[in-house]
């Protein structure tokens, strides 16, 4: 329909894959929601369980630093941290893992776009 006008062609293409796209997205969305990752403090008493739009699924701490099962309690301040540690660490492999959803959404719209890695890089909070 548009051959031989150029860079119009390639215009028209593109508007027609970003027409997809909310709906493309809202699908995205919905299987980020059910995918999971998993992530544990450095010192391993704290594991905590992101879906992939970063919600919090589950907190696991180890029972021996409550003082259950023999083991002796932390400090608070201490768990506070582990807690933190795990967090931080499942939503950084949350943000990861939706922008390489995205990412992978546009190469199969083939939706070539300026500022696409900027983009991409800002949902993992990198320097773009």
């Amino acid at each position: 329909m548009f051959k031989g006008l150029g860079n119009l062609g390639n215009i028209a293409s593109i508007f027609g894959k970003l027409q997809d796209l909310p709906d493309k997205m809202q699908a995205l969305n919905a299987r980020m929601k059910s995918e999971r990752v998993t992530a544990s403090s450095s010192c391993g008493h704290v594991t905590v369980t992101m879906n992939g739009v970063g919600e919090v699924q589950s907190v696991d701490v180890d029972p021996k630093v409550l003082g259950g099962e023999g083991g002796s309690s932390v400090p608070p301040e201490t768990l506070g941290r582990a807690i933190q540690d795990a967090t931080n660490s499942a939503g950084a492999e949350a943000k990861q893992m939706y922008a390489t959803a995205v990412s992978d959404l546009a190469k199969e719209l083939d939706l070539n776009l300026p500022g696409m890695d900027g983009l991409l890089s800002s949902l993992t909070g990198g320097n773009g």
